[in-house]
């Protein structure tokens, strides 16, 4: 064989395994990639149902801290409401005793003056 032969079909095949090695290690990449990216589409599925779950416990909470707020509000205003009721009751009894003491005094007195009336007769 002629050595242009031999170096042309020399550089033929050197040639075919560098197109050979550069489309492995192409594939070898692209493999990679779409390993990497099944990865992340797995990591964003898990993400997202993380998300709604967590939207989920976040309309729970809004909802459990709606009905308490109303009630605390119903609570403390019945409890205000009791204590100043309380306090209302506290003074009309504090009146009343006073009155009661003053009916009696003026009873006491009026009996004074009927037992002095009496007695000068």
């Amino acid at each position: 064989m002629e050595p242009a032969v031999i170096g042309a079909a020399s550089g033929i095949v050197s040639a075919g395994f560098a197109v050979a090695g550069f489309w492995m290690m192409l594939g070898g990449r692209i493999t990679k990639a779409e390993a990497t990216a099944d990865n992340a589409l797995q990591v964003a599925a898990t993400a997202e149902n993380d998300i709604k779950e967590c939207e989920q416990r976040v309309t729970s909470l809004i909802a459990s801290f709606s009905l308490y707020r109303e009630n605390a509000i119903e609570k403390f205003v019945t409890h205000h409401a009791i204590i100043e009721l309380e306090k209302r009751l506290v003074e009309s009894q504090a009146k009343s005793e006073q009155r009661l003491v003053d009916a009696l005094e003026g009873l006491n007195k009026r009996l004074d003056r009927l037992l002095e009336a009496g007695l000068r007769h």
